[in-house]
């Protein structure tokens, strides 16, 4: 996090500003909300980062979770993961990403009938957490809850943001997040085994030395004593 200023090696391209509606709560209007391409009809809400969800109001939400449901059809999942009362896990390495609908959040941009899209992708609201009973799998949590005082933006959504709080302007900047590329585990399972295999060639000759050098020093040493009894038998 940066106080007072902008760190340009976070963020790639532009950074696109929505006005703030009211300060207290940095609330800001959400022309709307696609999930795959279908509008939920939602009213101004507000961004905040004091939570960790994207909590929505309740027709919202069980109109988000309904869409959500539809296009993860393929998947069976229990009641309480859309609450957010159970997990679901995937072996490691196999989430079905690809089944999950996108999310699409539109805000009003600085000027007149202008409108900017974020968008949240699964990996953004299903939320990872560790899971002591099954820690072979991957395991998540749905990272979208049901809001009494509106839409709320939570720290899962916007970490996938460089976000801006421009009090001065009175307005508030989303850009792409810049990110490392981190290697997978089964990419660095696999150097492993590679350098595991690059030492092993290069041990294998040195070991077969060290044994024909006992050897060798065996052999001679059977034969000095050899040669020792046959000096005392004289």
């Amino acid at each position: 996090q940066i106080v007072g200023g902008i760190d340009r090696s976070l963020y790639v391209g532009d950074i696109w500003y929505t006005p703030i509606r009211k300060e207290w709560y940095y609330e800001v209007i959400i022309v709307k909300l696609e999930v795959n391409g279908q509008d939920l009809n939602m009213d101004c809400k507000e961004v905040d980062s004091g939570t960790t969800n994207l909590r929505l109001p309740k027709k919202v939400f069980e109109a988000a979770v309904k869409s959500i449901k539809t296009a993860s059809s393929t998947e069976k999942f229990p009641d309480g993961f859309w609450l957010g009362e159970q997990l679901v896990c995937w072996q490691v390495g196999t989430t079905p990403w690809h089944i999950f609908p996108v999310l699409s959040l539109y805000l009003m941009g600085e000027a007149t009938n202008q409108s900017f899209r974020i968008t949240i992708l699964p990996q953004q609201y299903l939320r990872p957490v560790e899971d002591v009973a099954t820690s072979q799998d991957d395991c998540y949590k749905f990272a979208i809850s049901q809001s009494s005082t509106g839409t709320v933006m939570g720290a899962v959504i916007m970490e996938g943001f460089y976000v801006v709080f421009d009090r001065a302007h009175k307005r508030i900047g989303f850009a792409l997040r810049y990110n490392i590329p981190q290697t997978d585990e089964s990419t660095l399972m696999t150097i492993a085994y590679v350098m595991a295999a690059i030492c092993a060639l290069f041990m294998l000759p040195l070991c077969l030395m060290v044994f024909q050098w006992r050897c060798f020093h065996c052999l001679r040493r059977d034969h000095d004593d050899f040669a020792d009894d046959i000096s005392l038998l004289k």
